[in-house]
């Protein structure tokens, strides 16, 4: 499946998996929601190995976790516990997703730019 060759294949994304709130079958079920537009859980289901009650339960949890993530980066900021250095990051990335996802730009520029980042970040 696509989805699984591409997180074996990307150091960064797995270096990523292993410092967020996601379980690899978590982020598996969603990429292969979102990178396809239309897909059902059915689908899913059948590429994960699982039941559809199963793939959608795996999505919902990689969903949660990913906004427990931004409300906690949100209480951060709010509290004023957020280092300045993530702060801007965190700022920058999200200002190339945006780009990204616009067409605004060259999509392997960004991705190096977003790359680059997090290494940095991560002292990799």
């Amino acid at each position: 499946m696509k989805a699984e060759k591409w997180l074996e294949k990307n150091r960064l994304a797995k270096i990523l998996l292993n410092n967020s709130h996601l379980s690899r079958e978590n982020l598996l079920a969603l990429l292969l929601y979102y990178w396809k537009p239309g897909t059902t859980f059915e689908e899913i289901a059948a590429k994960l190995g699982i039941q559809r009650a199963g793939a959608w339960k795996r999505w919902k949890k990689g969903k949660d976790a990913v906004l427990r993530s931004f409300y906690t980066i949100e209480l951060g900021i709010y509290c004023g516990v957020l280092d300045p250095e993530v702060a801007e990051v965190l700022l920058e990335d999200l200002r190339d997703y945006i780009s990204l996802v616009k067409g605004g730009e060259n999509p392997e520029r960004i991705k190096d730019r977003i790359e680059l980042r997090m290494l940095k970040l991560l002292g990799k």
